[in-house]
């Protein structure tokens, strides 16, 4: 039993000086490695240069400023290429929904088109012109109106027979539907109507695309600029002879 006390021991003696050995030797090889780099702190180390963090940030910029000029480059063209078209499509798109509300408009109201004004109740079921019982509100004698045909409107005062002697451009139509002329009671809510400015450039839109599948081009006073200018002049000349004395 002793002897086997004593092995145990022996052994544990010489682990723990195996375990020092060990230790001693750690300790020398590393201050020897030590002595051969000096070693710093990461904080007290020196941050990379200026140069070293500026350039690639510089790089980087400059590439994203050629990426960004060479679409800027590409884009503006083919908007500039583009944009007629597509506000010629945007126009044509809002012409044909006011020509569309422009036909119920003319319309008289009902449950059914609440957008209806009743046009047709005076100027026949197909605008094309009618009679109706007229007080003329200066000498109150009664008497008929008649109305025109609004589908020649365009035509205006190059029409003798049209019935349209005061209309030279579309402005005229405008001012005719907003305040009124002779048997014809004013419709804007500017001078006590009842329409405001959108129902009545409908109205004006639906009669343009009408008239001008009735009336022909080159005397076409709301799409033709010459025959504008021939009514213009005609009606001057009338004017002119009017006041003559």
């Amino acid at each position: 039993m002793l002897a086997q006390t004593n092995t145990t021991g022996i052994i544990l003696v010489g682990l723990g000086a195996l375990a020092f050995a060990l230790s001693i030797a750690a300790f020398v090889l590393r201050n020897r490695a030590r002595g051969r780099k000096a070693e710093v702190p990461n904080a007290l180390r020196p941050g990379p240069a200026d140069a070293a963090l500026e350039t690639p940030l510089l790089n980087r910029l400059q590439g994203w400023g050629v990426v960004l000029m060479t679409f800027f480059v590409i884009w503006f063209p083919l908007q500039w290429l583009f944009e007629p078209s597509r506000n010629l499509g945007q126009e044509n798109e809002l012409r044909t929904l006011a020509i569309g509300r422009g036909a119920q408009a003319v319309l008289p109201y009902s449950a059914d088109n609440q957008l209806g004004v009743g046009c047709t109740r005076c100027h026949g079921n197909e605008l094309k012109g009618g009679v109706v019982p007229y007080t003329d509100p200066t000498t109150g004698v009664p008497g008929y109106g008649y109305p025109p045909n609004l589908t020649t409107i365009c035509e205006g005062i190059l029409d003798p027979t049209g019935g349209h002697p005061t209309i030279v451009s579309v402005n005229d139509i405008y001012q005719v539907i907003q305040q009124g002329r002779g048997d014809m009671p004013s419709w804007s809510i500017r001078y006590a109507g009842a329409l405001d400015d959108q129902q009545i450039n409908d109205i004006v839109t639906y009669l343009i695309n009408i008239s001008s599948q009735v009336v022909p081009n080159d005397l076409n006073i709301c799409t033709n600029p010459d025959a504008q200018a021939k009514a213009l002049a005609l009606a001057q000349k009338d004017q002119v002879v009017t006041e003559k004395p």
